[in-house]
């Protein structure tokens, strides 16, 4: 039967106790008359018995108002009590309020107490006074250590926690399997394989070897420092697995680039029976959203659904920008729209799939809202939105937006400044570009990417591969969107020979497999140039089919040069390749205009009108005081 000291409120703390004293304590009047029925009724025991029964979930703070009691010392066994409620609660506060209402008695002398003490530091995040108590220990056992190392590694703070286990070594104690485990993650973070090489050799040597929790931490360290050979080697050799281990190994092929291995890994994982978990989901979805594998990512989302999990706002992200990713915006759109919270990964993921999907109007007007509603951009956002910007031209936003991230004072890393030098290319403000490239002290690959490209759209072709030389002398090693770019540029700048070279050098010189985009590059460049015989027979010669965009490119060419015969016959192929795309017939129709043909160009205006294909309308931005105002043909809602 329970029981309530009266204070100002009465209310003061929950106790169970013997009913004589029940009946006493109903009788107080006041917080004094209260504290002094409490000591002379109350011995040590009954007073452990007291705490232990107030330190049930959501009543800490009942329990703690008994430290105000003058001249009851409680033990160590009631002092852990009232630390493990601090712990459930993650309270910082309470923490030192228990801290250093001790009444007198020294607890970092008692081994259990003190373990105790630096566990709910490390818990409430306050590694500074976890690590006080843990110097002050007169004694330290294993877990004292453990504890310790836990909390570093957990803090992302890995350098101290290798330190000090390392330390621990030294002082004489030996590590056990919790040890290990909680060790192996500093490694990990660390990127450091020979280190967790080291300690997977003591593992060994000290017979935890077979644990499955070590074996998990083992699989997840060689993971994250890239050996996902030594990873997968580990997990074939585990007697059982737990769904840690599955994630671990999903996870693991994810961060390191191998999606369709970790899709196949968790499908494994399903046909085993094993039900995935949040972590596992969690692991599983960015593999769905780097390969597009939208059916993938519906079935990774129908799950949570069916088992309804909790999502929480990085969950609920995560979704958002896989459907963004593969395109199915509509979706992405709606989850995001229903979203309870939103954070800045929740608005930047929402912005950039606008901005990759071809609504880049869109992604400027939720960069707006999200200012509006108060919630601050980050080094991601600015990037995902100066994108939009540069695919806009929309060069004032832009550099508005480049002047925010000044009075911001964000640092300007890599990404960012690509960025910028994209935005400012696309823009026209190619001497900005060029300017912001030679200010940097750090470039990789997609710096000089960005300027090339910015060079060769802005038709200043011998500029872009001058650039690429030098690219090259920098020893950074192009790839295939660079030399999209070089080949671009060549068409251009009308280097025909040049392109060719540079296409030799794909496979030969640089180990780069040719794309479609490549391909299309080089029928562009023959195009150009008028060559279209000889851009029909290097299309005829491919290694791999040809698709619809690289038959649509020599028909645009056929249309420039105004070849009727060979255009027909694209055109043709086209309308039975793609018969409701509209490019083939527009084009036609030009090729038919510009020769005088214009029955055949009503003709084929009226084929589009019986097969339903529906030219999309021209579109135009103006950029008006720093905001973009979007006008289609015939639009007349503006005047």
């Amino acid at each position: 039967m329970g029981i309530v000291c009266s204070g100002h409120d009465k209310q003061l703390v929950m106790l169970s106790v013997e009913p004589m004293l029940q009946m006493q304590l109903r009788m107080c009047s006041s917080t004094t008359t209260c504290k002094k029925q409490f000591q002379r009724n109350n011995g040590s025991s009954t007073l452990l018995h007291h705490i232990k029964t107030a330190c049930q979930p959501g009543r800490l703070k009942k329990a703690l108002r008994i430290l105000q009691f003058p001249n009851n010392p409680i033990d160590s066994s009631a002092y852990v009590s009232l630390l493990q409620g601090c712990i459930q609660k993650r309270s910082l506060s309470q923490s030192k309020f228990i801290h250093a209402n001790k009444n007198g008695t020294e607890y970092t002398a008692d081994r259990i107490s003190a373990n105790t003490l630096v566990n709910m530091y490390v818990k409430c995040g306050s590694l500074r006074d976890a690590r006080k108590v843990f110097d002050e220990m007169p004694r330290r056992n294993v877990r004292s250590w453990t504890v310790m190392i836990a909390g570093y590694a957990r803090q992302g703070l890995p350098k101290e926690a290798v330190d000090l286990f390392d330390q621990m070594q030294s002082s004489g104690v030996q590590p056990n399997q919790f040890t290990f485990s909680a060790v192996l993650p500093a490694c990990s973070n660390l990127g450091s394989q020979e280190r967790g090489l080291e300690i997977h050799e003591q593992i060994i040597s000290s017979g935890f070897q077979c644990d499955t929790i070590i074996q998990t931490a083992l699989i997840d360290m060689y993971a994250k420092c890239g050996n996902m050979v030594k990873a997968r080697e580990l997990f074939d050799g585990m007697p059982q697995l737990d769904v840690f281990s599955w994630t671990a190994m999903i996870a693991g092929y994810a961060q390191n680039g191998q999606q369709e291995e970790a899709l196949e890994i968790f499908r494994q994982m399903e046909r085993a029976g094993l039900k995935a978990d949040v972590k596992t989901l969690a692991s599983v979805l960015p593999a769905c959203t780097n390969l597009t594998a939208l059916k993938n990512g519906m079935e990774v989302h129908g799950v949570m659904i069916r088992r309804e999990f909790q999502l929480g706002v990085i969950m609920e992200s995560a979704l958002v920008d896989m459907y963004g990713n593969c395109g199915s915006m509509e979706i992405a759109r709606k989850l995001f729209n229903k979203m309870p919270r939103r954070d800045v990964l929740s608005w930047t993921v929402m912005i950039k799939g606008c901005a990759q999907n071809g609504e880049a109007w869109e992604a400027l007007k939720l960069f707006e809202q999200m200012e509006q509603v108060g919630t601050m951009p980050d080094q991601k956002t600015f990037t995902t939105v100066l994108s939009a910007c540069a695919n806009l031209a929309a060069v004032e936003k832009g550099m508005d937006i480049h002047e925010k991230i000044a009075r911001l004072g964000l640092e300007l890393d890599v990404a960012m400044v690509n960025s910028l030098i994209d935005m400012y290319a696309k823009c026209g403000r190619i001497e900005k570009a060029r300017e912001m490239f030679d200010e940097m002290h750090e470039r990789d690959v997609t710096t000089w990417t960005s300027m090339i490209s910015g060079y060769a759209i802005n038709g200043r072709g011998k500029e872009a591969l001058k650039l690429f030389e030098e690219m090259k002398q920098s020893c950074i090693s192009p790839n295939h969107v660079t030399m999209l770019c070089v080949l671009s540029a060549c068409a251009h700048a009308g280097l025909v020979e040049q392109g060719f070279q540079y296409f030799d050098c794909l496979s030969k010189f640089y180990h780069i497999q040719p794309m479609m985009e490549h391909y299309c590059c080089m029928v562009d460049l023959l195009g150009r140039a008028g060559r279209l015989d000889e851009a029909q027979d290097f299309i005829n010669k491919m290694p791999i089919k040809p698709d619809a965009t690289l038959w649509t490119s020599l028909l645009g060419a056929c249309a420039i040069y105004n070849h009727v015969e060979l255009g027909e016959r694209l055109a043709d192929f086209l309308f039975e390749m793609d018969p409701h795309n509209p490019s083939p017939y527009v084009l036609l129709s030009n090729i038919y205009a510009a020769a005088g043909r214009w029955d055949d160009t009503e003709k084929i205006w009226k084929m589009m009108k019986e097969k339903g294909v529906k030219k999309t309308p021209g579109c135009s931005w103006i950029e008006v005081n720093k905001q973009v105002h979007a006008f289609l043909v015939q639009d007349r809602s503006r005047q």
